[in-house]
């Protein structure tokens, strides 16, 4: 009887513990899987957020970018002889200061006609060289020149070089007609700029322009090194012709 109490306690016991076991087993393989699923979980919450953030930052699609770079060449917008007057009152030498954007009094005897061009010039005296927004077209150098005339009914070429054409040549050049120079190569014969003459005091020619440094100016041409340099002669409009009584220069006739 004493043999079977002892071995019935002994199973309960050997029973107990196999439960307790593999509860523990169990708990720690519960444990296990828990943490590697909150691992597993942590990881693929990262990895979407890298993907959301790589997503991001990647160009769309459609908009691949190149990866060469494309050199393109500016187009350009300035004519031949914008070019040549390029460098004109920047560097030229000009004794004193030689401009001035105060209008000035013409000479007595000075044509109705002239007075008036002359003074539709002088009211633009100050806005920047190629001046947009006053004319159907930029006020650069022959800009500015053909557009005064212009208000008045008189049309000319739009090109310095053309006007030069145009125009008969003279010389003793007064109020109104105009002056032809060299572009930038002083080596070319080749009309690159116009400017207007607004008084010839004995010779002392003060020449309104569109100036590629000073805009829309009045300068001394005497004092000037880079235009007296530069000089090809002087032209007057065949429709101011009749208004300085006929003169022409015996050089050339139309």
């Amino acid at each position: 009887m004493r043999l079977f109490k002892q071995s019935y306690v002994a199973t309960l016991f050997i029973l107990a513990l196999c439960t307790t076991t593999s509860c523990g087993a169990r708990a720690a393989a519960d444990t296990y899987h828990t943490q590697e699923a909150r691992t597993l979980a942590s990881s693929s919450s990262h990895e979407l957020s890298f993907e959301e953030e790589t997503d991001q930052a990647s160009p769309q699609k459609g908009k691949k970018k190149s990866k060469h770079r494309r050199h393109s060449k500016r187009k350009k917008t300035h004519s031949s002889e914008e070019s040549a007057c390029s460098t004109q009152s920047r560097r030229h030498g000009t004794s004193g200061r030689g401009y001035s954007y105060k209008p000035i009094t013409l000479a007595e005897g000075t044509p109705n006609l002239i007075r008036t061009v002359v003074d539709h010039g002088q009211k633009l005296l100050g806005h920047r060289y190629r001046a947009t927004g006053i004319a159907k077209w930029p006020l650069d150098c022959s800009g500015f020149v053909s557009y005064i005339y212009s208000l008045e009914g008189i049309k000319i070429p739009r090109s310095s070089g053309a006007i030069a054409v145009y125009a008969n040549k003279i010389k003793d050049p007064q109020p109104g007609d105009l002056l032809f120079f060299k572009g930038r190569n002083k080596r070319q014969s080749r009309v690159g700029h116009v400017a207007m003459v607004v008084s010839n005091d004995n010779g002392n020619i003060q020449m309104m322009h569109s100036s590629c440094g000073l805009g829309i100016v009045i300068e001394s041409y005497n004092n000037s090194s880079y235009y007296t340099s530069r000089y090809l002669g002087a032209g007057r409009l065949p429709e101011v012709v009749e208004h300085w009584g006929g003169q022409r220069d015996s050089t050339k006739t139309r």
